[in-house]
């Protein structure tokens, strides 16, 4: 469909302004995957580049000066998409056109209606963390000129983009002076109470760069400025938008369970299976779990592995010390139809209880692995994150043999599994024991997937992980658990630290290709935290390293995700107050504390 200029008288004048001016010697868009063109100058375009970039996808949206930023022909590109994939990011979708607008005033032109296009692109399955967008012109002459009713307008289109989203939005020149005005205040007041709103200063940037505009103080002359135009804004985007920014200051710290206990492996042990004993949850169901016929009296807390099977809609598993209320938290994202496990180190409430909710209907299943009581038990001694194993070099093997350190009686691992031809499932436990029926992390073909887990050391001082079929194994060591160990397990209730999404903890925007930011995630008594962190739609397949600041970035991963996946995974570092997050790719990041380790 073409889209027309219908309805008021002011915003068809401007359009007649571009027809002539901006697209007089236009006579067709060729787009790199797919557009909308005319026999004569194009209207409107929409271009999409599926190129997938570490910085992630993008979505491009704007007038008829976007539309100058977009063509892809010979002679006039690169486009503005064309720069941001040379940037890294992708993939790119770009929608502009004459006479469009955030959606507020388009009346009888829904095809010119970018709020609209929005919830389109949302239904099919398009979305992205960004939004890249360049409208005002044609809204402020809809509202003839008032400031409040272009307040109006932007808050509208950023309300359909949602808040967890980043929204890069270029300030306007117009012929009117007061119309400039008017619509760029509206976006600074909008800008001031929205985080996640970024406003770049054309009308000052043109200046400074020397870019020349046309006779009606809108639109460029020439496909040289528009090109500079896109550069700049490539720019200007990769800079702030590539990276996360540090915008407050941290979390509140998470709350103390109970006192300090030491760790007591257990027999690994399915304790709950609701395919075969109880009904699956159903969507903000809670399933609790009565652990005090399997774990020594007075337990604290306790070390699982927390599965969702098959559930019919995309959600989260959260699991807490029964008797309060369920925390702003998860430790298993799952999406419809899959298996996902995690492991988890949990307080227990009263009565050795445990509590899972679901945020959709699915089976679920607790593997017991240990327990935390007073005394009697084994300390955590945390090491820089070692990885101790990689069959990638050395040759698949099943089960595969590590030999703990000297003197240990448990271990804290991370093991990933690699490139496996078929879905299926790894265990890890002591080799001296038969492979139990339990599960530490599942996995598809063809993807990266990493579990942490505590498990104990067989009388030879060795961990056997076993696959059910083939796949490589990559093992990294974090720590071991001894009499003579140095670190007790202190629970907390669950608290989110960290959420790049929406700014929480002190950092918002994605965690960039190469990024580390450090963050709060205990009191400041804690040696080592233990906890649960979240990998959300990197821009390629990648991961996230978690880490005690000032050691250096460990060749290890916390985390790996395929691209603009969610995963999660446990961890344990060793840390102070804060720890440091370094990730391989763009991607958001989340943050929860279940507890953190004493003297």
């Amino acid at each position: 469909m073409i889209v027309s200029a219908k309805g008021r008288a002011r915003p068809i004048r401007l359009i007649t302004i571009v027809a002539s001016l901006l697209l007089a010697n236009v006579a067709m868009v060729a787009a790199s995957a797919s557009a909308v063109v005319a026999t004569g100058p194009p209207i409107f375009i929409d271009t999409f580049h599926p190129e997938a970039g570490p910085r992630g996808a993008v979505t491009i949206m704007g007038d008829s000066v976007m539309l100058g930023s977009s063509y892809e022909m010979p002679g006039y590109g690169p486009s503005l998409a064309e720069m941001m994939l040379a940037r890294g990011w992708g993939p790119v979708r770009t929608k502009s056109g004459v006479g469009f607008q955030a959606g507020l005033n388009v009346g009888n032109n829904p095809g010119a209606n970018l709020s609209q296009f929005v919830r389109n692109q949302r239904a099919s399955g398009w979305d992205t963390p960004i939004y890249i967008v360049n409208v005002g012109g044609n809204d402020i002459l809809g509202c003839s000129g008032r400031q409040s009713c272009a307040e109006t307008d932007i808050r509208g289109l950023l309300d359909v983009i949602g808040a967890d989203r980043e929204v890069w939005w270029s300030k306007i020149t117009m012929t009117r002076q007061s119309d400039q005005d008017a619509w760029n205040n509206a976006l600074l007041a909008v800008a001031a109470e929205r985080p996640n709103l970024k406003l770049w200063d054309w009308p000052s940037i043109r200046i400074t760069n020397e870019v020349p505009i046309g006779p009606d103080n809108i639109h460029l002359p020439d496909s040289s400025a528009y090109r500079k135009r896109s550069a700049l804004m490539a720019d200007d985007i990769t800079t702030r938008l590539g990276v996360s920014q540090q915008v407050g200051g941290p979390a509140v710290a998470p709350v103390a369970v109970g006192a300090p206990s030491e760790f007591v492996p257990l027999p690994l042990d399915r304790v709950i299976d609701s395919r075969s004993t109880v009904t699956p949850l159903a969507a903000g169901g809670v399933l609790q779990v009565d652990l005090s016929a399997k774990v020594p009296q007075g337990a604290t807390a306790v070390s699982i592995n927390l599965t969702a099977v098959n559930p019919s809609l995309d959600g989260f598993l959260t699991a807490y010390p029964c008797g309060g209320t369920p925390p702003v938290t998860s430790n298993v994202n799952y999406l419809a139809g899959q298996i996902r496990p995690n492991h988890v180190v949990v307080g227990l409430g009263a009565g050795a209880t445990l509590c899972v909710l679901s945020s959709a209907p699915t089976d679920v299943i607790v593997d017991l692995q240990g327990a935390f009581v007073a005394n009697g038990g084994t300390r955590l001694t945390p090491m820089t994150p070692t990885r101790i194993a990689d069959t990638r070099e050395t040759g698949r093997a099943d089960p595969l043999m590590l030999t703990a350190p000297a003197g240990a009686e448990g271990l804290v691992l991370n093991v990933t599994g690699v490139g496996s031809e078929l879905p299926g499932f790894m265990v890890v436990y002591p080799c001296d024991r038969p492979i139990p029926a339990t599960s530490n992390l599942n996995f598809v073909a063809g993807a990266a997937v990493a579990g942490s887990v505590y498990v104990e050391v067989g009388r030879a001082g060795t961990v056997c992980v076993h696959a059910n079929t083939p796949i490589d194994m990559v093992v990294d060591l974090h720590g071991t658990f001894s009499a003579g160990g140095q670190l007790r397990f202190q629970a907390a209730a669950p608290q989110r630290m960290v959420d790049t999404r929406t700014g929480l903890g002190g950092w918002r925007g994605q965690v960039g290709v190469g990024q580390q930011i450090e963050v709060a995630v205990a009191p400041p008594e804690a040696q080592a935290v233990t906890g649960n962190i979240t990998i959300i739609a990197p821009g390629t397949s990648g991961f996230q390293t978690a880490f005690r600041c000032g050691i250096g970035v460990p060749p290890t991963s916390s985390v790996n995700a395929d691209r603009a996946q969610i995963a999660a995974n446990s961890f344990t570092v060793s840390s102070t107050a804060s720890m440091c997050v370094r990730s391989s790719v763009g991607a958001h990041l989340i943050v929860d504390t279940t507890g953190w380790w004493v003297a």
